[in-house]
């Protein structure tokens, strides 16, 4: 515009700089330690095997002794071990009828009862460690694990593969005197007999067979007890008898008569009879 001009406008200029107005700075003392980082871990730090890092503390309480691990597993996966001691069941009874004709025969009954208590503390285990997520799959579970045991177990323990000498820890008297009394009672023809048969009564089949036949003679040929895939059960027994019996033609025919024989609380009872056979 007129009457202005470049040397009327302010210009901005470089600030003088002046000593006495600076701000004083603190300085350590030289006997004032200072902080330096550590080269390598406490002392008292524990450090893993092969290594200078330094544990946490969180990895030194998962740390679990070799001798505890299986037991700290278990009772993580209680449920993966209670089905594998069922399937393993009859791995277990085999290994048991091994050991029955083994020297150490003795220990078979001990280590029984031992796996049985094994199973029983797992399938505890099994369902206290369920019971707070549900109670009908704590229930279902259980009664889950008891049928599969069973059926496994049933046709190592139940089918009977023939007939085999008993075992020396089953005893002397293996029911010999209870078949000898109802084979006698046959010949005598007096009747009764009933207290030895395990129902309390005189089976209704043998009583028909024996009616129209006459026992004159029997004598004991064999005892023994019944061969199964588990360890042979000496509380169960059979008796082979070589008879003498005359029919309705008064011919005297040689026959073989088996009796069965179970120990019960009340001591040896008959369970069935066989015969007479030809």
């Amino acid at each position: 515009m007129p009457g202005n001009s470049d040397d009327d406008v302010p210009r901005w200029e470089l600030p003088v700089y002046d000593e006495s107005e600076e701000v004083p700075r603190w300085t350590p003392g030289r006997e004032v330690p200072r902080w330096q980082p550590r080269r390598g871990p406490a002392p008292s730090a524990a450090t893993r095997p092969g290594s200078s890092i330094p544990i946490s503390g969180r990895e030194r309480a998962r740390r679990v002794s070799p001798v505890a691990w299986p037991f700290v597993w278990w009772a993580a996966h209680p449920w993966v071990v209670l089905w594998a001691f069922v399937f393993l069941a009859p791995a277990s009874v085999l290994l048991l009828r091994v050991i029955d004709e083994s020297s150490f025969d003795i220990t078979v009954q001990p280590l029984a009862w031992l796996l049985v208590v094994v199973f029983v503390i797992a399938l505890a285990l099994a369902v206290v460690a369920s019971a707070r997520r549900s109670v009908a799959r704590r229930a279902l579970g259980g009664v889950a694990a008891l049928l599969a045991v069973g059926m496994l177990l049933w046709p190592v323990t139940r089918v009977t593969l023939g007939r085999v000498p008993c075992p020396a820890r089953a005893g002397n008297d293996l029911g010999t005197q209870v078949a000898g009394r109802a084979l006698q009672a046959w010949r005598s023809r007096a009747g009764g007999g009933d207290d030895l048969w395990r129902r309390g009564v005189v089976d209704e089949g043998w009583r028909e067979r024996t009616r129209g036949i006459r026992l004159t003679e029997f004598q004991l040929a064999e005892s023994g007890c019944w061969e199964r895939a588990a360890p042979v059960d000496g509380t169960h027994t059979w008796h082979e008898f070589r008879v003498t019996v005359q029919g309705a033609e008064r011919a005297s025919l040689s026959k073989i008569v088996l009796v069965h024989t179970e120990l019960g609380r009340e001591g040896w009872k008959i369970t069935a009879i066989e015969g007479p056979l030809p």
